[in-house]
């Protein structure tokens, strides 16, 4: 893979939406965010800020250069709120930021049964390799399009849990919603 040189990047989740509330598979479906999603992408705003003042003390010129989002809107407008609060750039929606495909599990309930099998329960899953794959391959792009800017990426649970657990060799937990991970670039080095 390609060295990297993007300063600093944060993967956050989207805010919470009405399916999550409810243990939906989503998916690629369009859900938006709910209030609740809303004021959580409005705290990401605030934990953000933080996160650059914490760094301006080794770093006294960190600032955030602007956020990339998956075109799903969960993920958008979280991104949009936060653009709006800390006065960035919306630089671009990646396709490869989308969450994992879930076929026709898309809208079903989540229950213990259907979580642990649902790729073989249900017909048209993305398959987990093709997932990971071109997750890694939106990293390897925007990394490689932003070098040595400190950038914020607004992608889904299932897709920071699957390409972070594939890139440290490990479980990886499905963040929050609206958490904000600092991204261990020297990962995509290896």
């Amino acid at each position: 893979m390609p060295k990297n040189s993007a300063s600093t990047l944060v993967l956050i989740r989207h805010g919470q939406t009405d399916w999550n509330i409810d243990r939906r598979f989503q998916g690629q479906v369009d859900i938006p965010l709910n209030a609740t999603g809303r004021e959580q992408a409005a705290l990401a705003a605030t934990n953000l800020s933080e996160f650059a003042l914490m760094r301006q003390q080794t770093q006294p010129d960190f600032a955030w250069d602007g956020i990339i989002t998956s075109p799903l809107s969960r993920a958008h407008e979280t991104g949009q709120i936060i653009a709006d609060a800390l006065e960035l750039p919306l630089l671009e929606q990646v396709d490869g930021l989308k969450e994992r495909f879930f076929g026709d599990a898309e809208g079903e309930i989540v229950d213990r049964e259907n979580w642990l099998h649902f790729e073989t329960l249900f017909a048209g899953v993305e398959p987990e390799t093709e997932f990971i794959d071109r997750g890694i391959e939106a990293l390897n792009a925007i990394t490689g399009k932003h070098a040595g800017k400190n950038i914020v990426v607004v992608s889904h649970g299932m897709w920071i849990s699957k390409v972070m657990g594939h890139l440290t060799g490990g479980e990886h937990p499905i963040p929050e919603n609206a958490s904000v991970l600092e991204f261990n670039l020297a990962l995509l080095e290896q």
